[in-house]
């Protein structure tokens, strides 16, 4: 599931790149994708980091490249990184002997995907009101308690967990 979630973020990337050096970028999140297979099964925690920082540091490079208007699937990147993080730090934890209360499985599954939706939601909702042509102190305000309001729930999601 991490490594899904990263390749579809590698493969939103590929179709942002642009310019000269779309190729590296490409290669970059590919290579992303790849490492966080390869870690989560050599069970290394810091690889997982690493790797899913790869993979957003090559779609920041993309967007950056590409010059064009503000990509409205970010938020759902985001959501995507979220996944492949959290799925595959949680991949390696299981590989390692413990009790596990059999519970926990479809909680934490949930916990996982509330936060991406979360994030998305948000995420979206800030574009929104990024986007809107009469802008003005209400929808600056609307935009400043989305905000508050996503660090208070990933806050609490956190606390949870």
């Amino acid at each position: 599931m991490a490594w899904l979630a990263s390749a579809a973020v590698a493969g939103h990337t590929a179709t942002v790149a642009a310019g000269n050096a779309r190729t590296g970028v490409i290669v970059a999140a590919a290579a992303a994708s790849v490492a966080l297979a390869g870690v989560v099964l050599a069970r290394w925690e810091a690889g997982v980091v690493w790797s899913v920082a790869l993979a957003a540091a090559a779609y920041a490079t993309a967007l950056a490249l590409a010059g064009g208007p503000t990509d409205q699937a970010a938020p759902f990147v985001a959501a995507g990184l979220v996944i492949a993080a959290e799925v595959g730090q949680w991949a390696v934890e299981l590989a390692r002997p413990a009790a596990v209360d059999r519970g926990i499985v479809p909680r934490r599954a949930a916990s996982i995907l509330l936060l991406a939706a979360a994030g998305a939601v948000v995420g979206s909702a800030l574009l929104l009101v990024s986007h809107a042509a009469a802008g003005g102190i209400v929808l600056t305000g609307a935009g400043l308690v989305a905000a508050g309001a996503a660090m208070v729930l990933v806050t609490r999601l956190a606390r949870g967990t």
